[in-house]
């Protein structure tokens, strides 16, 4: 294999085509072809690692960033959702409230997981952490610390407020769990906000939780977006860092998961309840 000077970018000059589909489709001209016809990696620096040289060769001659051709799946014949099918999800997908007693298996919950990593960051800024509390066990030990470090917030000047107090003290009683629906799991998308790279940090975060959401649902498991705990930390600003470790400053959400307790016959009609403008220059 032919390799530039730069390790990030390789090429196998024995099945080069030499068409410059690479250089072309470059966005920030890393790339630029030699005096021989071949890809190089001219500008390193520029290289956001998208991904899109390897992707674009209808040869399978780059490697990028140590992946190889023979790493991905080939869209040679991909058999991909059509529309009537991610249609039918969007209407039929339900927000779950309603969670049975067991576990997410594990495997499947990797399975997801692993192919999440593809969610896209603005820029490419790679710099999502899934903090996952995979079983009904670590959602315990969780809501353990999360109501220790509630109760603990006293700074002598201000009370909890009413809506945070009283489901606080239910869920302390055992008697209602409205912050987490008595889920089996949650997971936690955050992203680093000290990195120059990342310049949407709270949109990386809510987009690798919807995509979480459809490959969940995919595998049959159930979900439900966890608001509260945005909420929660403008009162609480402590409260993530105490239970899980991050840090309060970072752009986070949260996504509850489990078995469904319930199944819903039908999907719902909210095709009329957004607004759709057509703006064409005369």
């Amino acid at each position: 294999m032919a390799t530039t000077t730069d390790e990030l970018f390789q090429v196998d000059g024995k099945k080069c085509l030499k068409c410059g589909l690479c250089v072309q489709d470059c966005a920030f001209g890393a790339l630029r072809m030699d005096d021989s016809r071949t890809p190089v990696m001219a500008k390193p620096d520029a290289c956001m690692r998208c991904q899109h040289c390897l992707a674009v060769c209808p040869a399978g001659a780059v490697t990028l960033d140590g992946i190889a051709p023979e790493q991905c799946i080939s869209t040679n014949g991909l058999e991909l959702p059509g529309f009537d099918a991610a249609a039918n999800w969007l209407r039929a997908r339900r927000s779950m409230r309603r969670f049975a007693k067991e576990d997410v298996d594990r495997e499947t919950l990797d399975r997801v997981l692993r192919v999440l990593g593809n969610a896209p960051t603005g820029c490419n800024a790679r710099s999502l952490t899934f903090t996952c509390l995979p079983t009904r066990k670590a959602m315990e030990r969780f809501k353990e610390a999360f109501i220790t470090t509630l109760e603990s917030h006293r700074d002598g000047s201000r009370l909890l407020p009413r809506w945070l107090a009283v489901p606080a003290i239910r869920l302390r009683n055992g008697v209602g769990d409205i912050f987490f629906r008595n889920a089996s799991g949650m997971l936690v998308v955050s992203t680093d906000e000290t990195n120059a790279a990342v310049t949407t940090p709270h949109e990386d975060v809510t987009i690798a939780c919807a995509h979480f959401e459809l490959l969940a649902n995919a595998a049959g498991i159930a979900t439900c977006w966890c608001g509260f705990l945005g909420l929660i930390q403008k009162e609480v600003p402590e409260i993530l860092e105490r239970t899980l470790g991050l840090r309060r400053t970072a752009p986070f959400y949260a996504v509850l998961f489990g078995k469904a307790a319930v199944r819903y016959a039908r999907g719902v009609r909210r095709d009329a309840y957004a607004r759709t403008i057509y703006w064409e220059k005369p």
